[in-house]
């Protein structure tokens, strides 16, 4: 589906209007090696946990990508897939059901007044992860926290062996659960609510989704995430696409609020 230049001003001034990096006082990260000169070496093999893991921790944003500038829209170069998650995908890659269909549609149509965030409400993941402001993971032998700067909200990925819930209490971030294979975080999430877009294009969910990624550090400067979208209700099969991020190193979270001086929801009448 294509974006109309209206639409796209709207979510972008949406996602890009927020606040820059947070600056506390420059403190430089003990855990980030750095060259006999003092430089950063974020191309140094990841660090690990004393369990030996590959430990995630860290400061993190979605990488800008020049292929994931939304069409018509100048001088907008956005992480990839943070406007269409469908962006490598042919239509019979995906099999979009005749209601998801329809819903994207009229979402596009209402030119961003429908958006969560246009209510500072939460992205929800994974789009989370490719709004382009920092996110911060913190990761413990039994629960990863994942901190996005967007409002404020978290979420918890439980190592502990537990299993999903099987009649959740349903969440914008849902419920995740996670294990180690080899070097990857495998995470699984279910117990989404209805209403939450996948994308700031609004390709939607059901609540029945099951939401699968797959966490690799490449080196001390880069994580990817690979993205699996299984919900039958919504789509006829299983999709997959990659989300980079890169380190923000010796930096840390600033304090956001949507809230705060809202604008938006008053013209939406």
């Amino acid at each position: 589906m294509k974006w109309t230049h209206s639409v796209l001003l709207v979510l972008l001034s949406l996602a890009l209007s927020a606040p820059g990096f947070a600056q506390w006082s420059k403190r430089l990260d003990p855990a980030v090696p750095r060259t006999r000169d003092g430089k950063l070496d974020l191309a140094a093999r990841p660090p690990k946990t004393r369990d030996g893991k590959v430990d995630l921790s860290g400061v993190w944003r979605p990488l800008p990508d020049p292929l994931g500038k939304p069409q018509n829209v100048e001088n907008a170069v956005v992480p990839r897939y943070f406007t269409d998650i469908m962006a490598d995908l042919k239509p019979e890659d995906v099999l979009i059901q005749p209601w998801a269909m329809a819903l994207l549609k009229e979402r596009v149509d209402a030119h961003g007044k429908l958006s969560p965030s246009s209510r500072c409400q939460p992205t929800g993941v994974p789009a989370a992860a490719t709004v382009p402001l920092p996110w911060k993971i913190i990761q413990t032998p039994q629960v990863i926290l994942i901190l996005y700067e967007e409002n404020n909200i978290f979420r918890q990925i439980f190592l502990d062996g537990r299993p999903l819930p099987k009649d959740p209490d349903p969440r914008w971030m849902g419920y995740s659960v996670g294990r180690w294979e080899g070097d990857a975080l495998v995470v699984d999430s279910s117990g989404f609510r209805e209403g939450g877009w996948l994308d700031r294009m609004g390709h939607p969910h059901s609540s029945d989704l099951h939401l699968i990624e797959r966490f690799r550090r490449l080196d001390v400067g880069h994580l990817e995430i690979d993205v699996t979208i299984d919900d039958p209700k919504a789509y006829g099969k299983r999709f997959t696409y990659t989300l980079r991020q890169t380190l923000i190193p010796d930096q840390d979270l600033y304090e956001y609020f949507c809230t705060e001086n809202e604008k938006d929801v008053e013209h939406f009448k």
